[in-house]
């Protein structure tokens, strides 16, 4: 069954990101509803300027040039245009989520949520106990999701080439379908009934549920003015894709990087964490996310066999058999 879908996909990070593109054209189309484009500062109220990224993508280009010399061309001709309009895909249908879907699961959600209630109050306390070390109010929850990108496509580009491409199909995969579930079950979050710590996620929460509002009462006219503004402003809780993609680079480290395993560790780890003491996220948020991780680097290793992206096969590095 695979192999045959790898002999009609012999690009599927393009085909994938094409059908994306395709699905968003279809929806604004039915729909109504408008397709918005990054202002410069759509970020910033989250603390991330967009000069971060764009420097982390000269930095992995620098590695992937070591490790992909004669595929360089193809690595940033291919790679990074698919995932920046996977990305653009993204933050539209957030954008989008109350007019696709406007049923809201926040009460049920946050009935689990009291029934594992010593859990969460134990995120918090957790939390809590490392902010001398790791500040409430600092953005190192988003610093240290954008890190494991860029160390993982550095580390993977430049020592295990043949893997790359798994690690970057994975990500995009993780990235379009963690959109689409988005939809089924949308939520808010836990914010809406209670405080979490630190004031400045606090006022991102606010800013974000205000634009959401707007956009519910005002409809599309109105998020074709705003959308640009505030780009990456769409609310959605279930799943967690920042635990997830923690998830699929920790597991992808684990299978083929162990060197940086014991950081990602810490990195997932404090992401969880943080996730439900900031009440960004339900307790019942983060295992769908982490399934959609391990999902999405099964499906990329069926998808693209390991290989430098050039189609030389990847070595046999294991043992041979020792006669007894």
């Amino acid at each position: 069954m695979f192999g045959s879908l790898r002999m009609s996909l012999p690009a599927p990070e393009v085909t994938f990101t094409l059908a994306f593109l395709i699905l968003l054209l279809a929806v604004s189309a039915a729909l109504g509803l408008p397709i918005s484009y990054p202002s410069v500062g759509s970020a910033s109220f989250v603390g991330i300027h967009y000069l971060y990224p764009m420097a982390g993508v000269g930095i992995w280009g620098a590695f992937a040039f070591l490790g992909q010399r004669r595929s360089l061309a193809r690595v940033f001709l291919i790679a990074l245009p698919c995932y920046a309009a996977v990305l653009f895909a993204h933050f539209n249908f957030k954008l989008w989520l109350p007019h696709i879907n406007p049923n809201l699961y926040d009460g049920f959600y946050w009935e689990t949520d009291q029934f594992m209630r010593p859990l969460v109050d134990a995120c918090m306390l957790i939390r809590g106990f490392i902010d001398p070390i790791i500040p409430v109010d600092g953005n190192f929850y988003m610093f240290g999701f954008i890190a494991l990108f860029y160390i993982s496509f550095c580390y993977h580009a430049l020592w295990t080439p043949d893997r790359f491409r798994q690690l970057f199909l994975a990500a995009l995969l993780f990235q379009g379908l963690g959109t689409l579930a988005y939809l089924p079950f949308p939520a808010l979050g836990p914010f809406i009934y209670e405080p979490g710590l630190g004031a400045a996620a606090a006022s991102a929460q606010q800013n974000m549920l205000t634009f959401y509002e707007a956009s519910v009462a005002h409809g599309p006219a109105w998020l074709a003015a705003n959308g640009p503004a505030h780009f990456t402003a769409g609310l959605a809780a279930m799943p967690s894709l920042h635990s997830g993609g923690a998830f699929l680079f920790f597991l992808f480290a684990w299978k083929y990087g162990r060197i940086l395993v014991p950081l990602y560790a810490f990195l997932l780890t404090f992401i969880m964490i943080a996730a439900v003491a900031t009440r960004w996220h339900y307790l019942i948020d983060i295992p769908p996310g982490l399934a959609l991780g391990w999902l999405s680097i099964w499906l990329a290793e069926k998808l693209a066999p390991a290989q430098n992206w050039q189609g030389e096969p990847a070595l046999d590095t294991r043992p041979a058999p020792v006669a007894p």
